[in-house]
């Protein structure tokens, strides 16, 4: 029973495979942590503004907005690119939860006054 326990943590810890990524194509543990905390820190919050803390997989209305939000910096990122395929210089230009966030779960509505 105990050696049954070490072999599916063992395969849990090296499994590639996520539960619930459904718009993510990542691979690797080591490539999510990563992905998932730059999104953490472009909005400046925790991992449990998404996620239930003792099952991440499970749906929610946040990680719902938080798809559509992935779908739409990809799509605005092809569209750049493909404007930028023919340009000469070659200039990177990508859009990420930053662009709109600075730091913050919301996007603020008016440009400040300062």
């Amino acid at each position: 029973m105990v050696l049954i326990k070490v072999i599916l943590l063992v395969s849990f810890a090296f499994s590639s495979t996520f539960e619930n990524a459904k718009v993510l194509d990542i691979e690797s543990r080591s490539e999510m942590k990563k992905y998932m905390k730059s999104i953490a820190k472009d909005l400046g919050v925790k991992c449990s503004y998404c996620h239930d803390m003792d099952d991440k997989s499970l749906d929610n209305p946040v990680k719902d907005i938080a798809r559509e939000m992935i779908i739409l910096t990809r799509q605005i990122n092809s569209y750049l690119n493909d404007i930028n395929k023919n340009d000469e210089e070659k200039s990177v230009v990508s859009v990420t939860c930053w662009t709109c966030h600075k730091g913050h779960p919301e996007v603020e509505e008016e440009r400040s006054k300062d």
